[in-house]
């Protein structure tokens, strides 16, 4: 069965133009079976599909997929990886984000040529730089996150339960190893598993592609509907993830089945409850409340004045 993969959450517009393709990314080379999460659809992945704002991609479970980002930067997913490509727009005094944010999984990604569009490389145990010309290979599981720096030098934040980030600076033939709940070190041993189980396209300098592409107005085939299950693990991931998916996905809580599960697991992301149930969120109509009964006091006098003759 498919596994997921990758949230493809970019800033440019979406158009026919090379221009375009080369700001938003461009699916190149694709071995096996991957989806594409589109707003509240999803479709099925292929060369010389352009990327758009948004979008999710998924993998198959021996799927190898290569993206180009522009400006020759590559990222390349193993199978059952899930990751999200985005970055917000730029503001007067603020340069465009670009990150790449992986749940888990295989992935592989070479610097751009021009720093200016280096990608931050974003996962749960950590953040990092992708200075240009730099190529780290890492992989992501609940349990740990291991990280190779194939070429070049960067610099990871390791995030901790509470306090700061933990700065840790990598060289070119660095190994670095994170266990689930502890620090992470750099060099302990054990790089021949990493290796040994490091997807087959990880090892080979294949070409840019993106050229090939241009010109090509790729039309995707539309895959099934997704259920909650299969997006289970971005609904529950960290608050800064989970709210541009509820704002994205919020039409889902009409479907009976997507709607009873999202109850269900509320506990794990809290926002949606609005949604859910928007009638306890109106604001109290005022007009509605119970008048408020005249004091004893007054009332009797009244009485007094209405049952007295008149002059």
């Amino acid at each position: 069965m498919m596994r997921g993969l990758v949230a493809a959450a970019l800033t440019a517009v979406l158009c026919c133009s090379a221009k375009a393709a080369d700001a938003t990314g461009m699916v190149t080379i694709l071995e096996g079976d991957a989806l594409v999460y589109r707003g509240t659809g999803r479709l099925h992945a292929a060369e010389g599909l352009r990327l758009a704002p948004g979008d999710l991609i998924e993998t198959g479970t021996s799927t190898f997929v290569q993206v180009e980002l522009g400006e020759q930067a590559v990222v390349q997913f193993g199978p059952s990886t899930r990751a999200w490509i985005g970055g917000g727009a730029a503001g007067a005094k603020q340069k465009q984000e670009r990150w790449l944010y992986v749940m888990e999984g295989w992935t592989k990604v070479t610097g751009a040529k021009a720093q200016a569009a280096a990608y931050e490389l974003r996962t749960r145990p950590f953040w990092m730089s992708s200075p240009s010309g730099s190529v780290v290979v890492f992989k992501v599981v609940p349990a740990e996150a291991a990280l190779f720096v194939e070429r070049g030098e960067t610099r990871l934040a390791e995030h901790q339960a509470s306090g700061a980030p933990v700065a840790v600076a990598l060289r070119q033939g660095d190994y670095y190893l994170r266990k689930a709940g502890a620090r992470g070190a750099v060099n302990p041993g054990g790089m021949q598993g990493f290796v040994s189980d490091m997807p087959r396209g990880f090892r080979d300098s294949l070409p840019l592609r993106l050229d090939r592409f241009r010109d090509v107005d790729l039309k995707p085939k539309d895959a099934p509907a997704f259920a909650y299950a299969d997006v289970e693990v971005w609904l529950k991931a960290e608050p800064w993830i989970r709210r541009p998916l509820m704002q994205r996905w919020r039409a889902k809580a009409r479907e009976p089945a997507f709607r009873a599960a999202l109850i269900e697991n509320l506990s794990f992301h809290p926002e949606w409850d609005p949604i859910l149930f928007p009638e306890k969120y109106l604001p109290k109509d005022k007009d509605k409340e119970p008048r408020r009964a005249a004091p004893a006091a007054h009332g009797a006098a009244s009485a007094a004045a209405a049952s007295s003759p008149t002059r």
